[in-house]
Parts: C-alpha cells; structure tokens; sequence
C-alpha cells in the first residue's frame, strides 16, 4: 500500500509542477510582457516629435557674382553664389527688398582681395562669418542662421 501511495505522488506532484509553472508563466506575461507590447503599440501611433523647433525654413539663393581680384599672374575673376538660410518668412520678402544692398557689401568684402588669399580654405570660411555678419547687420525684421557658399570659381 505505501508504494501504491508513492506511485500515485509522483504524478501528483508533477501535476502541481505544472500548474505552478503555467500559473508564474500567466503572471509574467499580463503583468509584463503584455504591457510592454501596449506601450510599444502606442509609440508607434504616435508621430515622432520634431527635431527642429523652428516651423520655418528657407533657404534663399544670391545671383552668381564675379570680382576682379588680383593675382600674381594678372588680374583674374572671382565667381561667387551664396545660399542664405532664412528664419522666418517676413526675413525672405526684405531679402528680396534688400537685394542690392546685400550684393554691393559682399562686393565691398571681396574687393581688393588676391587669388592666394582666395584659394586657402581658412579665408573661405572666414568669408562666410563676414557675409553673415554683413547681411544680419543689414535686415531688420529677422536673422540668417547660416550662409552657404554654394558656387565658388577663380577664373
């Protein structure tokens, strides 16, 4: 009679093994894994936020220019085109107005400048920061966040 009682244990004990472990297993998955994949479904209903907090951008582009500048081998050319990057809308319809006045600065900037002063890089980015100062200096109803040399030939 005591083995049959021990036969009969075994199956028991496996059985409530099992119960306990689909038990833990339920309560693991509503308690976590269900509530991850919820979140996980929320974020991706949501758009991303936006990594840029200003709504407007413009990038406005300046006519190609040509200056003489001078050179050891004679007077040479300088073709020059710039890209402004603009911070509201108001700012684009006074650049427009301001045209003029922002290319015969950035031709005061340039004149009298030599082609070995022209061809190292350091002076090319230093060009940059005089125009922006120039032209933020010049607008009244906004900023440049950034100038673009976009075409710059020696000819």
């Amino acid at each position: 009679m005591l083995k049959q009682l021990q036969k009969k244990k075994w199956p028991m004990m496996i059985g409530i093994f099992v119960l306990l472990l689909v038990a833990v297993g339920t309560a693991v998955w509503f308690l976590h894994i269900k509530p991850s994949q919820e979140t996980a479904a929320q974020k991706k209903q949501q758009p991303p936020p936006s990594l840029h907090k200003e709504s407007f951008r413009a990038l406005w582009p300046l006519d190609a220019m040509e200056i003489p500048i001078s050179g050891r081998m004679g007077a040479r050319t300088l073709k020059v085109s710039f890209n402004f990057h603009l911070d509201s809308e108001i700012l684009e319809d006074e650049f427009a107005i301001r045209k003029g006045e922002v290319m015969e600065g950035i031709g005061l900037i340039l004149s009298g400048r030599s082609v070995e002063e022209m061809e190292k890089s350091e002076n090319r980015i230093r060009l940059k920061y005089e125009v922006l100062r120039l032209v933020n200096g010049l607008m009244e109803t906004g900023r440049v966040r950034g100038v673009y040399i976009t075409e710059f030939l020696i000819l």
